[in-house]
């Protein structure tokens, strides 16, 4: 999706960084940055190291997800197969999971010394709802509780793993907060019991979905419009109305002399409409629009407000996985013993 627009009939090119004239020296201009959606702009680079770090954004960003489901008890219409795999799709905070294998956090429990599970690699939770009441109850992810089996004293509240996205007590009631904002789990009837253990540990989305921290990562090319003034006087009012309703998304507006302007450059998805409304208009030539594959926006959208991780988590745990990677390719290629790599927070 992200550069699967480009194309040589709409004028772009792959690649238009001058390689034989200068080195990559990448930047980028955050233009919004809260918990739940992300955006910033690279620049001074190419594809391939966009469609890098999007690609780690999508598949390598460690999380907590339950890996063990042991129902002990399910008297619920649904069968243990389908409830176990709603389980393994449950977001968990995983704030401090680790990005590297240098961090403090936790370990893939394939590389954990352990037996059968311990606070480094392991969190437990416990589902046991019984319902007595002659109703239909809603079983949600506020009723799996994490408890003290592999409890990590050296964990803050916030770095602790648990269900998201969390209760607000101070906004609703708990009954509304279950229906509108609690991930469905089962429904019960009266007299019915679901009861189970499940396991979380740490992965990454290249395995199973189940690990994405994030639910859409994606960037757009910068477009570059150009209007031939000429062409465009010579349109009629209408014709110029005409044209700039062609466009879906609005890009084109008339100013206060008639004159078609570009109102929203970047809401372009390059469709080509204007192009081929100009062409059936006889004004081929009017407008061009190309992709600056310099320019690259990105959209980083989190799965709920409370994680698994902060989309500004995710973009710098991104950056600092390249990194890594990048240092793991100097020491093999050169030689090169790197200790030090890019920081979890930012330095005062």
């Amino acid at each position: 999706m992200a550069s699967g627009s480009l194309s040589f009939f709409q004028g772009g090119e792959w690649i238009t960084f001058p390689h034989d004239e200068l080195p990559r020296k990448p930047k980028i201009q955050v233009t919004l940055a809260t918990p739940a959606l992300t955006k910033f702009t690279l620049t001074d680079t190419d594809v391939s190291v966009a469609n890098a770090l999007r690609r780690i954004i999508l598949a390598e960003i460690p999380t907590m997800a339950i890996e063990i489901v042991n129902i002990d008890d399910n008297e619920t219409t649904l069968f243990d197969e389908f409830i176990a795999h709603r389980m393994g799709l449950l977001p968990l905070s995983s704030h401090s999971v680790g990005d590297i294998p240098p961090d403090k956090g936790f370990v893939d429990y394939k590389d954990c010394n352990c037996f059968d599970g311990c606070p480094y690699c392991t969190v437990e939770f416990k589902l046991d709802v019984h319902h007595s009441e002659d109703s239909v109850r809603a079983v949600t992810h506020f009723d799996v509780i994490r408890t003290d089996k592999y409890k990590r004293d050296d964990l803050s509240d916030y770095e602790q793993v648990d269900c998201v996205p969390f209760r607000d007590p101070g906004a609703l009631d708990i009954a509304t907060d279950n229906r509108e904002n609690g991930i469905l789990i089962a429904k019960m009837k009266r007299d019915n019991h679901l009861r189970m253990v499940c396991l979380a540990r740490k992965g990454i989305a290249k395995y199973h979905s189940k690990w994405m921290p994030v639910a859409t990562a994606i960037y757009q090319f910068q477009p570059r419009i150009g209007l031939k003034e000429e062409m465009m006087e010579d349109m009629t009012l209408d014709e110029k109305i005409d044209f700039v309703q062609s466009c879906p998304r609005k890009v084109f507006n008339l100013d206060i002399e008639d004159k078609v302007q570009i109102e929203r450059l970047q809401d372009c998805i390059f469709c080509d409409e204007c192009v081929a409304k100009a062409r059936d208009m006889g004004k081929k030539g009017a407008v061009t629009i190309k992709m600056d594959a310099n320019v690259f926006h990105f959209t980083v959208e989190a799965v709920t407000e409370h994680g698994p991780r902060s989309t500004i988590d995710v973009v710098r745990a991104a950056m600092r996985i390249l990194d890594y990677k990048m240092s793991l390719f100097l020491q093999d290629a050169y030689g090169d013993k790197i200790t030090e790599w890019l920081p979890r927070e930012a330095k005062s």
